[in-house]
């Protein structure tokens, strides 16, 4: 052990144990604060939340799937268009565009737009895909 403290001491002086201390009860005290307030976001999406993200950019929904976890859902809109809503931290982003790849393997779904800003959505859901979301995937 001592050996371990004199190899140490060769790149930590006292004056840094101090500081590093100090930062380690920091850290912590910030990751008990996080903790307290709660990690996860309370957001969830559902028919009702695709609906209103959909009226904001002007369309109607002629069908919506929402994920198992309710993290993550699609809406179908007029002229071809899709909705693809996913919740971050405590907030939803969302796009309604023509999606450049749409893949639906038995109740997964694999969606990606053009835009950068906004990843490929991949989510499972609880019921079998509608047939309007195959009916997309083939083109």
């Amino acid at each position: 052990m001592r050996d371990v403290a004199n190899f140490l001491s060769r790149f930590v002086s006292p004056d840094d144990w101090i500081v590093l201390g100090a930062s380690a009860a920091v850290i912590v005290l910030m990751v008990a604060v996080a903790a307290a307030l709660g990690f996860r976001g309370a957001e969830k999406l559902d028919e009702a939340r695709l609906a209103t993200l959909a009226a904001a950019e002007g369309a109607l929904i002629e069908g919506a799937l929402v994920s198992a976890h309710g993290d993550a859902g699609l809406a179908r809109l007029a002229g071809g268009r899709l909705l693809a809503a996913r919740v971050m931290a405590d907030g939803v982003s969302a796009r309604a565009a023509r999606p450049s790849r749409l893949r639906v393997k038995g109740k997964r779904v694999s969606i990606a737009f053009d835009d950068v800003g906004f990843p490929p959505l991949r989510f499972k859901f609880k019921q079998d895909a509608p047939s309007w979301l195959i009916e997309m995937a083939r083109g």
